[in-house]
């Protein structure tokens, strides 16, 4: 079955190579795919280093070139030694997604001190800290893109049906960090741009019934959540040439949740 992203040649990514963060799954999974069947050697890396190097696997046996490493996105010695490993492998960095986070729905009252810290450290702060390692190789080379994953709860904040306050505040920090890295990094060649997605039907939602899924889905302009493919495709198009001229942007892919 054809996907958002078969819209770019089976060559586009030809020749480049791109690391994910959080690509055991879902989201990062898909898009590990999809660049892998457009030509780019991908690294897939998340925490859980058993699934990842399956995912891996899923990529060489399609004909992909894929490398599998464990990533503990909340520990930036992980993140810098994942990243000089990945110098052993490839020529050249060309891309980084990250779209590793968790997802919470504390409730307010009961939040405790270690919640937030634990959220922002793994959605935040480890997200800062790769695109940090990113542009330690893309800048010295004057080119390179990196998609920062945030959410539309950074817009519209939590305290919903799914996300909590510290989840949205961490969403909204990943979209002002993308907009203060690239304000400081103008001209230097590399773009960095966010992704918006709203209700995405993925593993991370595991623990949302169907019955609210149903819900939500009723709640939006397009009657559908979002797919891991369709995101996938947005972060391919960010990566692209066809968006040259995207720079410190957030793309909305929210099936009309911020039009409401």
């Amino acid at each position: 079955m054809p996907t958002p992203a078969d819209a770019f040649a089976a060559d586009h990514f030809a020749g480049q190579s791109v690391l994910i963060t959080g690509a055991a799954g879902g989201m990062g999974l898909e898009t590990a795919r999809a660049f892998a069947a457009h030509g780019a050697t991908v690294m897939l890396t998340d925490l859980d280093g058993a699934a990842v190097e399956r995912g891996a696997a899923t990529i060489r046996a399609a004909g992909g070139t894929a490398i599998a490493h464990k990533l503990d996105v909340g520990d930036p010695a992980s993140i810098e030694a994942v990243f000089k490993a990945v110098d052993g492998e490839i020529a050249a960095l060309d891309h980084v997604v990250t779209c590793a986070a968790i997802l919470t729905s504390a409730r307010t009252p009961g939040v405790t001190w270690e919640h937030w810290h634990h959220v922002l450290d793994i959605n935040l702060l480890g997200t800062f800290f790769v695109v940090q390692q990113a542009l330690a190789r893309m800048v010295p080379r004057k080119r390179g893109t990196i998609v920062c994953v945030a959410s539309d709860a950074g817009f519209r904040g939590g305290g919903g049906l799914i996300a909590d306050a510290a989840y949205a505040a961490s969403k909204a920090g990943v979209l002002s960090l993308v907009k203060s890295v690239a304000r400081e990094m103008a001209g230097s060649g590399v773009r960095i741009n966010a992704l918006a997605p709203g209700p995405t039907d993925t593993a991370m939602h595991k623990t949302v019934s169907a019955e609210l899924k149903e819900k939500i889905a009723a709640g939006l302009p397009m009657k559908r959540m979002g797919r891991a493919d369709d995101m996938a495709a947005a972060i391919l198009f960010l990566c692209s040439s066809a968006a040259s001229f995207m720079y410190g942007a957030a793309l909305d892919v929210d099936g009309g949740s911020m039009f409401r």
